[in-house]
Protein backbone atom coordinates (compact mmCIF):
# COMPACT_ATOMS: atom_id res chain seq x y z
CA UNK A 1 0.00 0.00 0.00
CA UNK A 2 1.63 3.43 -1.24
CA UNK A 3 2.04 5.87 1.96
CA UNK A 4 -0.58 8.18 2.54
CA UNK A 5 -0.19 12.22 4.27
CA UNK A 6 -3.79 13.31 5.58
CA UNK A 7 -3.95 17.14 6.01
CA UNK A 8 -6.28 17.54 8.98
CA UNK A 9 -6.47 21.08 9.39
CA UNK A 10 -5.45 24.23 7.83
CA UNK A 11 -6.22 27.09 9.83
CA UNK A 12 -5.68 30.39 8.72
CA UNK A 13 -5.90 32.93 11.89
CA UNK A 14 -7.61 36.28 12.04
CA UNK A 15 -7.76 38.12 9.13
CA UNK A 16 -8.04 35.72 6.74
CA UNK A 17 -11.43 34.26 8.33
CA UNK A 18 -10.95 30.97 7.01
CA UNK A 19 -11.05 26.97 8.24
CA UNK A 20 -10.52 24.38 6.36
CA UNK A 21 -11.67 21.29 7.76
CA UNK A 22 -10.23 18.00 5.52
CA UNK A 23 -11.14 14.87 7.83
CA UNK A 24 -9.65 12.34 5.41
CA UNK A 25 -10.09 8.44 6.36
CA UNK A 26 -6.93 6.87 7.47
CA UNK A 27 -5.04 4.89 4.43
CA UNK A 28 -7.06 6.18 1.51
CA UNK A 29 -5.18 6.89 -1.54
CA UNK A 30 -6.64 10.02 -2.45
CA UNK A 31 -5.44 12.17 0.44
CA UNK A 32 -5.23 15.80 -0.75
CA UNK A 33 -1.71 17.97 -0.89
CA UNK A 34 -0.15 20.59 1.17
CA UNK A 35 -1.17 23.00 -1.30
CA UNK A 36 -3.45 24.74 0.89
CA UNK A 37 -0.94 25.29 3.45
CA UNK A 38 1.30 26.17 1.74
CA UNK A 39 -1.06 29.05 -0.50
CA UNK A 40 -2.13 30.56 3.12
CA UNK A 41 1.52 31.42 4.24
CA UNK A 42 1.94 35.36 5.23
CA UNK A 43 -1.85 35.64 4.43
CA UNK A 44 -3.54 36.47 7.65
CA UNK A 45 -3.37 39.34 9.94
CA UNK A 46 -2.27 39.24 13.73
CA UNK A 47 -5.28 40.49 15.69
CA UNK A 48 -4.31 38.73 19.06
CA UNK A 49 -0.87 38.07 20.94
CA UNK A 50 2.26 39.27 20.19
CA UNK A 51 4.75 39.13 17.27
CA UNK A 52 7.98 36.85 18.32
CA UNK A 53 10.73 39.11 19.38
CA UNK A 54 14.38 39.01 20.49
CA UNK A 55 16.19 35.68 20.35
CA UNK A 56 13.85 32.89 20.89
CA UNK A 57 14.68 30.18 23.42
CA UNK A 58 13.71 26.70 22.10
CA UNK A 59 13.05 23.50 23.52
CA UNK A 60 12.16 20.42 21.46
CA UNK A 61 11.44 16.92 23.73
CA UNK A 62 9.55 13.88 23.23
CA UNK A 63 7.91 13.50 26.29
CA UNK A 64 6.74 9.30 26.58
CA UNK A 65 3.17 10.56 26.95
CA UNK A 66 3.86 12.53 29.76
CA UNK A 67 3.55 9.18 31.99
CA UNK A 68 6.73 9.57 33.99
CA UNK A 69 7.01 11.13 37.23
CA UNK A 70 9.02 14.49 37.02
CA UNK A 71 8.05 15.56 33.22
CA UNK A 72 6.51 18.90 34.65
CA UNK A 73 9.25 19.76 36.85
CA UNK A 74 11.48 19.47 34.21
CA UNK A 75 9.88 21.57 31.69
CA UNK A 76 9.28 24.15 34.09
CA UNK A 77 13.20 23.91 35.06
CA UNK A 78 14.38 24.21 31.43
CA UNK A 79 12.41 26.03 29.52
CA UNK A 80 10.50 28.80 31.95
CA UNK A 81 11.61 31.93 28.79
CA UNK A 82 10.62 29.65 26.18
CA UNK A 83 8.77 31.59 23.64
CA UNK A 84 9.15 27.86 21.26
CA UNK A 85 8.46 24.54 23.05
CA UNK A 86 7.78 21.47 20.82
CA UNK A 87 6.72 18.48 22.32
CA UNK A 88 6.39 15.42 20.65
CA UNK A 89 4.41 12.60 22.04
CA UNK A 90 2.28 15.37 23.56
CA UNK A 91 -0.96 13.80 26.18
CA UNK A 92 -4.06 16.19 25.87
CA UNK A 93 -4.72 14.72 29.18
CA UNK A 94 -1.74 16.16 31.07
CA UNK A 95 -2.08 19.79 30.68
CA UNK A 96 1.52 19.83 29.18
CA UNK A 97 0.45 24.06 28.41
CA UNK A 98 0.10 24.34 31.91
CA UNK A 99 3.85 23.85 32.70
CA UNK A 100 4.61 26.61 30.65
CA UNK A 101 2.14 29.31 31.34
CA UNK A 102 4.20 31.90 30.04
CA UNK A 103 3.48 29.88 26.30
CA UNK A 104 -0.19 30.78 26.36
CA UNK A 105 -0.72 29.78 22.75
CA UNK A 106 -1.32 26.17 21.51
CA UNK A 107 -0.99 24.25 18.19
CA UNK A 108 -1.69 20.50 18.36
CA UNK A 109 -1.88 17.42 16.08
CA UNK A 110 -3.15 14.31 17.11
CA UNK A 111 -1.70 11.04 16.34
CA UNK A 112 -2.65 8.45 18.32
CA UNK A 113 -5.54 7.91 19.93
CA UNK A 114 -6.84 4.97 21.87
CA UNK A 115 -9.94 5.35 24.67
CA UNK A 116 -9.50 8.62 26.72
CA UNK A 117 -5.87 8.77 25.71
CA UNK A 118 -4.59 11.61 23.57
CA UNK A 119 -1.34 11.84 22.07
CA UNK A 120 0.30 14.14 19.44
CA UNK A 121 2.70 16.73 18.67
CA UNK A 122 2.07 19.91 20.23
CA UNK A 123 3.64 23.93 19.84
CA UNK A 124 3.59 26.15 22.46
CA UNK A 125 4.19 29.62 21.77
CA UNK A 126 4.49 33.08 23.15
CA UNK A 127 2.79 34.09 19.82
CA UNK A 128 -0.50 33.34 18.23
CA UNK A 129 0.60 31.67 14.96
CA UNK A 130 -0.89 33.05 11.69
CA UNK A 131 -0.96 29.59 9.69
CA UNK A 132 -1.61 26.18 10.87
CA UNK A 133 -1.65 22.77 9.23
CA UNK A 134 -1.67 19.39 10.82
CA UNK A 135 -0.60 16.52 8.82
CA UNK A 136 -0.75 12.74 9.59
CA UNK A 137 0.94 9.60 8.30
CA UNK A 138 -0.01 6.06 9.29
CA UNK A 139 3.28 3.73 10.41
CA UNK A 140 2.73 0.92 7.85
CA UNK A 141 2.74 -1.79 10.22
CA UNK A 142 1.26 -0.39 13.78
CA UNK A 143 -1.27 1.14 11.38
CA UNK A 144 -1.07 4.64 13.81
CA UNK A 145 -0.59 7.90 12.95
CA UNK A 146 2.60 9.85 13.76
CA UNK A 147 1.80 13.87 13.68
CA UNK A 148 3.21 17.07 12.20
CA UNK A 149 2.42 20.45 12.70
CA UNK A 150 3.35 23.23 11.04
CA UNK A 151 2.69 26.72 12.54
CA UNK A 152 4.00 30.62 10.88
CA UNK A 153 4.48 33.08 13.21
CA UNK A 154 4.96 36.95 13.08
CA UNK A 155 8.47 38.81 13.70
CA UNK A 156 9.06 41.88 15.68
CA UNK A 157 9.57 44.42 13.10
CA UNK A 158 9.66 42.41 10.06
CA UNK A 159 7.64 41.61 7.41
CA UNK A 160 8.47 37.98 7.33
CA UNK A 161 7.44 35.18 9.07
CA UNK A 162 9.04 32.32 11.13
CA UNK A 163 7.84 29.21 9.63
CA UNK A 164 8.53 25.99 12.23
CA UNK A 165 7.76 22.53 12.02
CA UNK A 166 6.93 20.17 14.86
CA UNK A 167 7.57 16.67 13.32
CA UNK A 168 7.27 13.25 14.80
CA UNK A 169 8.14 10.28 12.23
CA UNK A 170 7.25 7.26 11.23
CA UNK A 171 9.14 4.45 13.19
CA UNK A 172 8.67 0.64 12.46
CA UNK A 173 9.29 0.26 8.63
CA UNK A 174 11.32 -2.11 6.55
CA UNK A 175 12.52 0.67 3.77
CA UNK A 176 12.10 4.59 3.27
CA UNK A 177 9.01 4.61 1.40
CA UNK A 178 7.05 6.08 4.06
CA UNK A 179 9.56 7.85 5.71
CA UNK A 180 10.41 9.90 3.00
CA UNK A 181 6.57 10.41 2.13
CA UNK A 182 6.48 12.17 5.03
CA UNK A 183 8.96 14.38 4.75
CA UNK A 184 8.20 15.45 1.46
CA UNK A 185 4.57 15.90 2.15
CA UNK A 186 6.67 19.67 3.72
CA UNK A 187 8.53 20.05 0.16
CA UNK A 188 5.97 23.05 -1.46
CA UNK A 189 5.70 23.92 2.55
CA UNK A 190 9.35 24.82 2.40
CA UNK A 191 9.38 25.93 -0.67
CA UNK A 192 6.81 28.56 -0.77
CA UNK A 193 7.69 30.50 2.83
CA UNK A 194 9.59 33.73 2.92
CA UNK A 195 11.45 33.99 6.12
CA UNK A 196 13.54 31.93 8.21
CA UNK A 197 12.78 28.34 8.89
CA UNK A 198 13.07 26.16 12.41
CA UNK A 199 11.92 22.63 12.37
CA UNK A 200 12.55 20.17 15.26
CA UNK A 201 11.35 17.01 16.46
CA UNK A 202 11.75 13.25 17.11
CA UNK A 203 13.02 12.10 13.83
CA UNK A 204 13.43 8.38 14.99
CA UNK A 205 16.80 8.42 12.62
CA UNK A 206 17.97 4.97 14.21
CA UNK A 207 19.70 3.79 10.85
CA UNK A 208 22.56 5.73 8.53
CA UNK A 209 19.67 5.18 6.22
CA UNK A 210 17.41 7.34 7.48
CA UNK A 211 19.48 9.82 8.81
CA UNK A 212 21.23 10.21 5.43
CA UNK A 213 17.91 10.69 4.03
CA UNK A 214 16.90 13.45 6.48
CA UNK A 215 19.98 15.23 5.76
CA UNK A 216 19.47 15.10 2.38
CA UNK A 217 15.73 16.43 2.59
CA UNK A 218 17.19 19.19 4.72
CA UNK A 219 19.98 20.64 2.30
CA UNK A 220 17.71 20.32 -0.49
CA UNK A 221 15.60 22.79 1.44
CA UNK A 222 18.24 24.82 2.93
CA UNK A 223 18.68 23.67 6.37
CA UNK A 224 21.16 23.19 8.87
CA UNK A 225 21.06 21.07 11.82
CA UNK A 226 21.74 22.78 15.19
CA UNK A 227 25.09 21.00 16.95
CA UNK A 228 25.05 20.00 20.79
CA UNK A 229 28.68 19.43 22.56
CA UNK A 230 28.46 17.23 24.76
CA UNK A 231 26.00 15.69 22.62
CA UNK A 232 23.67 13.79 24.98
CA UNK A 233 20.89 13.12 22.27
CA UNK A 234 18.85 10.21 23.30
CA UNK A 235 20.04 7.03 20.79
CA UNK A 236 19.14 3.88 18.94
CA UNK A 237 21.44 1.72 17.37
CA UNK A 238 24.27 4.18 17.81
CA UNK A 239 22.49 6.76 16.21
CA UNK A 240 20.52 10.44 17.56
CA UNK A 241 17.21 10.34 17.57
CA UNK A 242 16.13 13.76 18.18
CA UNK A 243 16.89 17.18 16.23
CA UNK A 244 16.60 20.99 15.00
CA UNK A 245 17.37 22.03 11.68
CA UNK A 246 17.61 25.53 10.87
CA UNK A 247 17.15 28.04 7.77
CA UNK A 248 17.84 31.91 8.01
CA UNK A 249 18.80 31.69 11.62
CA UNK A 250 21.75 31.58 13.78
CA UNK A 251 22.12 29.32 16.72
CA UNK A 252 23.83 30.60 20.06
CA UNK A 253 24.05 27.88 22.97
CA UNK A 254 22.91 24.80 22.26
CA UNK A 255 22.51 22.24 24.82
CA UNK A 256 21.01 18.51 25.96
CA UNK A 257 19.40 17.88 29.33
CA UNK A 258 19.95 14.38 30.47
CA UNK A 259 16.29 13.58 32.36
CA UNK A 260 14.79 10.42 34.09
CA UNK A 261 11.07 11.84 33.23
CA UNK A 262 11.41 10.52 29.61
CA UNK A 263 12.83 8.23 27.45
CA UNK A 264 14.16 10.79 25.09
CA UNK A 265 16.59 14.03 26.32
CA UNK A 266 15.49 17.39 25.57
CA UNK A 267 17.16 19.91 23.27
CA UNK A 268 17.83 23.59 23.88
CA UNK A 269 18.89 26.28 21.60
CA UNK A 270 18.74 30.16 21.58
CA UNK A 271 17.88 31.21 18.38
CA UNK A 272 18.19 34.98 16.86
CA UNK A 273 17.64 36.02 12.88
CA UNK A 274 20.84 37.78 11.30
CA UNK A 275 19.90 41.30 10.28
CA UNK A 276 20.53 40.79 6.99
CA UNK A 277 20.10 37.02 5.53
CA UNK A 278 19.23 35.18 2.08
CA UNK A 279 15.67 33.88 2.53
CA UNK A 280 13.98 33.00 -1.05
CA UNK A 281 14.12 29.30 -1.10
CA UNK A 282 14.43 29.22 -5.01
CA UNK A 283 17.95 30.81 -4.31
CA UNK A 284 18.99 28.70 -1.81
CA UNK A 285 17.97 25.38 -3.44
CA UNK A 286 19.60 26.71 -6.77
CA UNK A 287 22.62 25.62 -4.82
CA UNK A 288 21.34 21.55 -5.11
Amino acid sequence: MPPSISLQRCLLLPGLAALCLLQVAMGRADVPTTDSCASGLGAATIVEGQPLAGELQVISWNIQKAGNAGWAGDLQRLAPGAQLAFIQEASMQAAIADALPATSHQSFAEGYRRGALVTGVMTLSRAKASLECDLTTQEPWLRTPKATVVTEFPLAGREERLLTVNIHAVNFTLGLEHYRAQLAALDEVLQQHRGPVLIAGDLNTWSGDRLATVTAFMDRHGLKPVTFAPDLRSRVFGQALDHIFIRGLEAGAASVVEVDSSDHNPLLVSLSIPPTRLSAPETLLSAF
